[in-house]
C-alpha cells in the first residue's frame, strides 16, 4: 500500500501507548524514532522510508529483520583519552602519577563533553523534557563519581591506593595478554572505554566501606559479550591489592565473593578468574615475574564451591574421584574437579585417554590433599595452580577469590564451619565485595530464596564492621530498582548510563554498518507442529552445503554446520530429538536430489542434547563437543536446547538456531539468540511461531516492530522474599544459619539444646539479630515487617520449647539428623517426625512427589464388597 502522491503513512495507533511507571516513560522517549506503521494479521508487517518519510507498507509471510551488533565507543588513536585505556600506561600511575591523571582526566572529560551535549538537548523534548532530564540527571551523576575517583588517585595521602591500582593493572594486562597469545593476537592489552568507567565510577565506594555509595549495587548493563566479566574483574584485583597492602596479613582470607545462578556458568567462568589470580600470583612470587609492590604478601588462591555433584566435598571424596580419573578410559568424561586446562597457558590438565604416565594428568596426590598443577614443563605453574575446589580444603583454607552457585549458600544451614568462607571464626578480614553475575535470573521463586538468605549473609558480612561492596551485571533487565530493592534491600545505579537515544550510549552503540544477527520469522498456518519444525529444520541442515556454490561468499561451512534448536519445554524438545533423526533426514534426501545439492544427513550420534537432564560429569563433555569444527569428523550436527542455553554457553563457532516458538519472554529471547554469532559470523536466527498461540501470532504479526527496539519489550523481574509463601519455605533455616554462625556455643550440630530463651545473655543477643534481620525485611518491603517479626518469635519460641524438652529428658537435640530416629530441629523434605522443613538446595521449593504411571485397562484388584 502506497499514499497518494504528495501524501504520507503515519504511525500506527500512537494513543494506545501509555506510560506505567517512570521507567517506560524513558524507554517511550528513548524510542520514539522506533515506531509502527503497520500491523499484520496472520501475516507480518513491513514499511519503507524515503526521504524520512514511510511511503509504503506491505505484508511478508516471511519477515526478516537485521538486529545491529552493538559496537563499543573508541577514541581517535593518539589522543590523549585513549592513551588511558592502555593497561600498562595505567600500570604506571604509581611511578609516573601526573602523566596517567592527565589521560585520566582526559577521559572523564570526553565523557562530560558527551553528557554537556545530551543536557543540551533535554530543553527541546518539550511536554518530555522532564522524563529526559531524569535520563540526563543519571549521567550527571556518573560523571560526578568518576571526577571524585580521579581526585582519589591524585591525592597525596592515598599511596596505598595508587599502588594497589597499579598492580590490579598489570595484573589484568598480564592475563589478557596470555589470552591474546592463546588467541594469537598480538596487540597491547587495553580497557574498553566503558570498562574504565566503570573502575573509576566503582572505586571510592569499593576501597571505602564508610562511602555513601557504598549502599548502592553498581549494575553493569551491557549487552552479551560486551566485557562485563573483565570490568568486574579488573576492580576485583584492585580492591584484593588494596586490602594486602592496608592491612597487612588480616587482609588474606576471602576477599570477594563471585555468585552464579548455573553450575555451567560457574565452571566456564572460573576459567577466567583464574587466570587472573594466576597472574597476581606471579606478581607475589620471588621469581621472573616478582613485583616490588607484591612482596611479601600471602598467597592468592581462587576457590570453585559449588554442589558435591560436581565437586568433591572432602579429602576422601577428592581421593576416590583421583583413582576413578586414573582408572578411567577417557579421563576427561570422568573429571570430578572442573579444571580442565591450565588457567594459565591453556594446557589440557588430562590426557585424552588413559595412560600409565601419571605427569600426564594435572592432578597429584600429595599427603591427604589433591594439588592442581599444569602438565606443560614450560609453564609457570607446572608445580602447583592456586586453584582449589574440594570444600573441605576451602574450609580450611578460605581462597581469596571464591567462585560459587547461589545455591551453595543454603548449605550454610548444616555446615557453619562455611562460615569461614564468609570471615567468621578467623583472623582475616570479612569479604569485601560480591559480585552477582547474570541478575536477571535472580527472580521468580529462585531469587525469591536467595533474597531471604542473602539478608543473613549480608548481616554476617557486616558483623566486623563493614558491609560489602555489591557489584552485579546483566545483559537484559527491567525495574531494576524493583528487583535489586527485594533481592539485596538496596538502590541500585545502572550502568552505563542511557542516552537519549534508542541503545545508544556514551560508551556504546549500534554498529553503522547495520551488521548484525538475522532473525527470520515463519509462522505456517495450516501444517502441524510436527510439519512445520521438519519443513523449518530442513534448509537449515543444508546451508553448509550451499555456501560453497554461492559466488562472493567466503564465510565457512563451519559456522553452519551445527545448528542450535531451541525449546521452551521438554516435552516438545523430546519430540523433536525423534523428528530430526527420522523425518528431517527423509525430507532431505528428495530436497537434495531436486535442488541439486550434496545430500547431508544428520547423524544420530552427532545429535547433542542440552538440557538440565544432563548429568554434572556430562556437561563439560558437551561442550568439548560443541567446540569441534566442521573438519572433525565428531563435529555435532544438532544441539537440541532447553532454556539451559541462554545463559553462560559461549561458543563462537556457534551461527545458526531455531526457536521452536516464542519464549516466554524478551530477555529469554534475547538471551538465547545472543548464544549464536559471537564469533566473525554474525548468526541466523529462525523463529517458529505457533499461530494458535496468541503470544506467538502478536510476535509475528509485529516482527519488525518487536525486533526493531528488542530492549525495549524486557518484561520487569519479580522476587518477593518477605510474602507469606515465601518466609513459610525460607524464613526457619535463615534463622538457623544466622544463630549458628553468630552464637559459637551453638554452633555444633548437637548444640540445638543449648538454646535458652530465659538466659538474658542469650536473649539478648538474639534480640539484637532478629531486629538485625527485620531491619533488612524493612529496606526490602516494609509491610511485612510486623507479620515476619511474629514469625521469627513463633520460630523462636517452638525451638525454645524443644530445646527444653531435650534438656529434660537428658536428650540430644540435633540440628541435621544422623540416624532415622535422632531429634532434630530441622529435617528435608520428605523426612519423617517433627521438625523445621529446610531445603538443601534453595531451588528446592517444594517437595518432590512420585507418581506411577498405570496403562490403561491394567489389571488390578478390587473391592469385593457388593456396596
Amino acid at each position: 500500500m502506497q499514499p497518494t502522491e504528495g501524501g504520507t503513512i503515519y504511525e500506527y495507533d500512537t494513543n494506545r501507548s501509555f506510560d506505567l511507571d517512570d521507567e517506560a516513560a524513558e524507554l517511550r522517549l528513548r524510542y520514539r524514532e522506533r515506531k509502527v506503521y503497520a500491523v499484520g494479521h496472520g501475516m507480518a508487517a513491513d514499511w519503507h522510508f524515503t526521504d524520512n518519510r514511510c511511503t509504503r507498507v506491505w505484508l511478508d509471510p516471511v519477515p526478516s529483520f537485521v538486529v545491529p551488533a552493538i559496537e563499543t565507543t573508541g577514541f581517535k588513536s593518539g589522543t590523549t583519552e585513549a592513551r588511558a585505556l592502555r593497561l600498562d600506561h595505567l600500570a604506571d600511575i604509581d611511578t609516573a602519577t601526573d602523566d596517567v591523571l592527565v589521560s585520566l582526566d582526559a577521559f572523564v572529560e570526553a565523557f562530560a563533553s558527551w553528557v554537556a551535549a545530551e543536557r543540551g538537548r533535554v530543553a527541546a523534548f518539550g511536554n518530555s523534557s522532564q522524563v529526559a532530564e531524569q535520563i540526563v540527571r543519571r549521567s550527571e551523576t556518573a560523571l560526578t563519581r568518576m571526577r571524585e575517583s580521579v581526585d582519589l588517585l591524585r591525592c597525596p595521602a592515598q599511596t596505598d591506593l595508587r599502588t594497589a591500582f597499579a598492580l590490579g593493572m598489570e595484573a589484568m594486562r598480564l592475563q589478557m595478554h596470555q589470552a591474546a597469545l592463546g588467541r594469537g593476537e598480538e596487540s597491547p592489552p587495553a580497557w574498553r572505554p566503558f570498562q574504565l568507567g566503570f573502575l573509576l565510577l566503582a572505586l571510592p565506594s569499593t576501597i571505602d566501606d564508610t562511602h555513601v555509595d557504598r549502599g548502592l549495587v553498581d549494575l553493569i548493563w551491557f549487552p552479551t559479550g560486551g566485557g562485563k566479566t573483565e570490568a568486574y574483574l579488573g576492580l576485583a584485583a584492585i580492591e584484593i591489592f588494596y586490602r594486602r597492602l592496608l592491612h597487612g596479613a588480616s587482609g588474606g582470607g576471602t576477599a570477594v565473593i563471585t555468585r552464579y545462578t548455573l553450575r555451567l556458568l560457574t565452571a566456564q567462568q572460573f576459567q577466567r578468574a583464574a587466570s587472573l589470580i594466576c597472574a597476581m600470583e606471579l606478581l607475589r612470587r620471588p621469581d621472573r615475574l616478582a613485583d616490588q609492590r607484591a612482596r611479601g604478601m600471602l598467597p592468592f588462591t581462587i576457590g570453585l564451591w559449588v554442589g558435591n555433584e560436581v565437586t568433591p566435598g572432602t579429602r576422601r571424596d577428592a581421593k576416590a574421584a583421583l583413582e576413578r580419573l586414573h582408572k578411567a578410559a577417557r579421563p576427561e568424561e570422568a573429571n570430578q574437579f572442573q579444571v580442565e586446562s591450565c588457567p594459565w597457558c591453556s594446557a589440557a590438565l588430562l590426557p585424552a585417554n588413559r595412560t600409565a604416565n601419571r605427569a600426564a594428568y594435572g592432578l597429584r596426590l600429595v599427603g591427604n590433599d589433591v594439588v592442581v598443577h599444569c602438565t606443560r614443563p614450560s609453564c609457570e605453574f607446572k608445580d602447583e595452580l592456586p586453584v582449589a575446589v574440594v570444600d573441605e580444603s576451602l574450609y580450611e583454607d578460605p581462597p581469596t577469590f571464591l567462585l560459587a552457585t547461589v545455591d551453595k549458600f543454603a548449605r550454610l544451614q548444616y555446615r557453619p564451619e562455611a562460615g569461614k568462607l564468609l570471615g567468621l571464626n578467623t583472623a582475616f578480614r570479612q569479604p569485601s565485595m560480591i559480585i552477582q553475575d547474570e541478575l536477571h535470573l535472580l527472580s521468580g521463586p529462585l531469587g525469591t530464596t536467595v533474597a531471604v538468605f542473602d539478608a543473613v549473609i549480608q548481616i554476617l558480612l557486616a558483623s566486623g564492621g563493614s558491609t560489602p561492596k555489591i557489584v552485579a551485571s546483566t545483559a537484559t533487565i527491567r525495574a531494576s530498582d524493583e528487583q535489586v530493592r527485594g533481592l539485596y534491600g538496596r538502590s541500585v545505579a545502572l550502568y552505563p548510563p542511557s542516552g537519549l537515544d534508542d541503545d545508544r550510549t556514551f560508551f556504546s552503540r549500534p554498529v553503522s554498518s547495520g551488521e548484525g544477527r538475522l532473525y527470520v520469522g515463519l509462522m505456517p498456518q495450516s501444517l502441524s507442529q510436527v510439519s512445520a519444525v521438519v519443513s523449518a529444520a530442513s534448509p537449515l541442515i543444508e546451508i553448509p552445503e550451499v555456501l560453497p556454490s554461492i559466488a562472493g561468499v567466503d564465510t565457512t561451512r563451519d559456522a553452519y554446520w551445527t545448528a542450535v534448536f531451541y525449546h521452551n519445554s521438554l516435552r516438545e524438545l523430546g519430540r523433536t530429538g525423534t523428528l530430526v533423526v527420522d523425518d528431517v533426514n527423509g525430507r532431505l534426501e528428495p530436497r537434495a536430489e531436486r535442488l541439486g545439492l550434496r545430500l547431508r544427513r544428520v547423524r544420530a550420534d552427532r545429535v547433542l542434547e542440552l538440557t538440565s537432564r544432563r548429568g554434572p560429569e556430562e556437561l563439560p563433555n558437551d561442550l568439548r563437543a560443541l567446540k569441534r569444527t566442521a573438519d572433525s569428523e565428531e563435529a555435532i550436527d544438532v544441539v537440541l536446547s532447553s532454556n539451559m542455553l541462554s545463559v553462560g554457553i559461549d561458543i563462537p563457532r556457534l551461527a545458526l538456531m531455531l526457536m521452536v516458538g516464542q519464549p516466554k519472554t524478551t530477555a529469554e529471547y534475547i538471551q538465547a539468540t545472543s548464544r549464536v554469532g559471537r564469533g566473525q559470523v554474525k548468526g541466523v536466527i529462525t523463529t517458529l511461531f505457533r499461530a494458535n498461540r496468541a503470544r506467538d501470532r502478536s510476535h509475528f504479526e509485529t516482527f519488525r516492530g518487536y525486533h526493531e527496539a528488542l530492549y525495549r519489550s524486557v518484561e520487569p523481574t519479580s522476587v518477593t522474599p518477605w510474602s507469606l509463601a515465601s518466609r513459610d519455605r525460607s524464613l526457619a533455616g535463615a534463622l538457623v544459619v544466622l544463630i549458628r554462625n553468630t552464637i559459637p556455643m551453638l554452633a555444633p550440630n548437637d548444640s540445638a539444646r543449648r538454646l535458652d530463651l530465659e538466659d538474658p545473655s542469650q536473649l539478648t543477643t538474639i534480640e539484637a539479630l532478629v531486629e538485625r534481620l527485620l531491619n533488612q525485611v524493612g529496606l526490602a518491603d516494609p509491610l511485612e515487617t510486623d507479620e515476619a517479626r511474629a514469625q521469627l518469635w513463633a520460630l523462636m519460641r517452638d525451638w525454645d520449647r524443644r530445646a527444653s524438652n531435650a534438656r529434660i529428658t537428658s536428650e540430644t537435640l540435633q540440628y541435621d539428623r544422623q540416624k532415622v530416629d535422632d531429634l532434630a530441629l530441622l529435617k528435608r523434605f520428605a523426612q519423617a517426625g517433627e521438625g523445621w522443613v529446610v531445603a538443601d538446595s534453595m531451588r528446592s521449593v517444594e517437595p518432590n512427589v512420585a507418581v506411577a504411571v498405570r496403562e490403561p485397562f491394567e489389571e488390578e484388584s478390587r473391592g469385593t464388597h457388593p456396596a
